[in-house]
This record gives C-alpha cells, structure tokens and sequence, in this order.
C-alpha cells in the first residue's frame, strides 16, 4: 500500500470520527437543561450588595495590617497601600 493511500484511509477515518462526535454532540445539547427563568433583579441586587460588602471588609483587613507596626514591609507595602488608594507611600513604616 502506498504512502498516499495510507494517508487518504487515515484522513477518511478521522472524518468519520469528528462527524460522530459532532453528530452525539448536538443530541447532548438538544437534551440539554434549560433554565425556567433568567435571574430576577432582586437576586442581582442582593448579589452585588454581598460582593460589595465582601470587599468592604477585604479593605478593611488590609488597613489594620498595614497599620500594624512592622506586619507589611517593602513592595507589599507600597502596592496595598496604592490599591486603597494612598497617594504616597512609605516603603519602609
């Protein structure tokens, strides 16, 4: 068997295979769940309120380490320092 019919048999089975997975693919999808109703606003709402105070409190952690004498140092300290927004930055406190 030559070099070309070898390769055209091996490219017909890897067609074959990728049409059967795209065949089961789509019965998959079609089966597939669908959610009865999108998220109302009032789950929106208590959502960003959560990751709002979540972040709240991050901030809050992150001042009283850095208020702490010695706790943050160097580099650490100026990019904290820079996220909470302090406009300059003592590396060495």
């Amino acid at each position: 068997m030559s070099i070309e019919l070898l390769a055209a048999a091996l490219l017909v089975v890897v067609a074959f295979v990728c049409a059967g997975s795209l065949a089961r693919g789509r019965d998959v999808i079609a089966l597939a769940p669908v959610p009865a109703a999108p998220a109302s606003a009032d789950e929106w709402r208590s959502a960003a309120l959560h990751h709002f105070h979540e972040h709240k409190d991050l901030r809050r952690s992150v001042a009283e380490a850095l208020a702490t004498p010695g706790a943050v140092t160097g580099e650490a300290r100026r990019d904290l320092m820079v996220a909470l927004g302090a406009p300059r930055v003592d590396v060495m406190a």
